[in-house]
């Protein structure tokens, strides 16, 4: 059954209800906020002042998700906006429990997201750094584009259960991304440093990772909307960060989050051009990648070794 628009509004506004959840959008809360959905075109009829604003009552908003593919998107969007950065706080532990149980969510897709947000270990790029310039910006760009193109796959498959996981896989893609081309550069940074960096201009945030699973579903956009905007954001995390070490790391939050809006605006001319490969790559591994996916989901192989065969996938 597919899910209504009524049913994605009401998933979007569960996450306003989680921002408040001690009862007060504050002022970080509403940044944070702005700055996620600011950044995406925000379907017809919907407006940021009205998500943000708008008297809400998270029962009424629950009782809006009829069916049951809607409650899962809905339940493991909040679940990512609540969890996924490790600061989860008492007011949004109650809410997410009361949001559990009215939507009767079972115990397996609890474990689930339980195991999906658990911390990974740290990694540092082995790439060895590339003193010539022309050839480091060759290097830089086909990562950048694999990453992409990989991502762009990954975003195209909204499926209930399993949408959630792909999006923290394309996280994980993009911290990887963001590793190497510092290796390239001959600056080392591991997968906390790198998290941190995306987080500064909003990649990779919990916020960011439930808008998304909420939209790709959402009537209309799909799948469409899922691979275009994950291959924007991959696109973008490799123009920035290339930017990033270039400078010496002397680029501040505010000016990375300013290019990397750029760069996403550019990064459309960029999937119309790879749009033919994305295409080929999904006719090709499309059967085998929704096989990882399902796999991932039931836990049989970690995102390590998922990011690792979904790659292979492009060759």
């Amino acid at each position: 059954m597919a899910i209504t628009r009524e049913e994605s509004i009401a998933s979007l506004r569960l996450l306003v209800c989680m921002a408040k959840a001690d009862g007060v959008l504050h002022e970080r809360e509403r940044a944070l906020l702005q700055d996620t959905f600011g950044d995406t075109d925000l379907p017809d009829g919907i407006s940021l002042q009205w998500l943000l604003d708008e008297p809400v009552d998270v029962d009424t908003v629950l009782a809006q998700l009829a069916s049951g593919e809607a409650r899962e998107h809905a339940y493991a969007a909040v679940y990512a906006l609540a969890c996924s950065d490790g600061d989860c706080s008492p007011p949004e532990r109650d809410l997410l429990i009361h949001i559990r149980d009215t939507l009767g969510i079972d115990a397996t897709q609890d474990a689930h997201l339980s195991r999906l947000f658990l911390p990974r270990h740290q990694q540092s790029s082995n790439v060895t750094p590339t003193l010539d310039a022309m050839a480091r910006a060759e290097e830089v760009t086909s990562a950048t584009r694999k990453c992409a193109i990989v991502s762009a796959l990954l975003g195209a498959f909204p499926l209930p259960g399993i949408s959630i996981a792909t999006d923290l896989v394309i996280a994980g893609l993009q911290v990887g991304l963001a590793r190497d081309i510092g290796g390239l550069w001959g600056q080392q940074m591991d997968t906390a440093q790198a998290k941190g960096v995306l987080a500064g201009f909003g990649v990779g945030t919990g916020a960011r990772i439930a808008l998304s699973n909420l939209l790709k579903v959402f009537p209309g956009w799909g799948s469409a909307f899922g691979a275009a905007s994950a291959y924007a954001s991959s696109y973008a995390v490799g123009r920035v960060m290339n930017s990033y070490f270039e400078s010496g790391r002397g680029l501040d939050p505010k000016e990375l989050a300013q290019r990397f809006k750029q760069a996403k605006s550019e990064a459309k001319d960029a999937f119309a051009a790879d749009k033919a490969a994305i295409d080929r790559a999904q006719s090709r591994g499309g059967d085998e990648l929704t096989a990882l996916q399902r796999q991932l989901a039931e836990g049989t192989i970690s995102q390590d070794e998922f990011e690792r065969r979904a790659a292979a996938l492009v060759g």
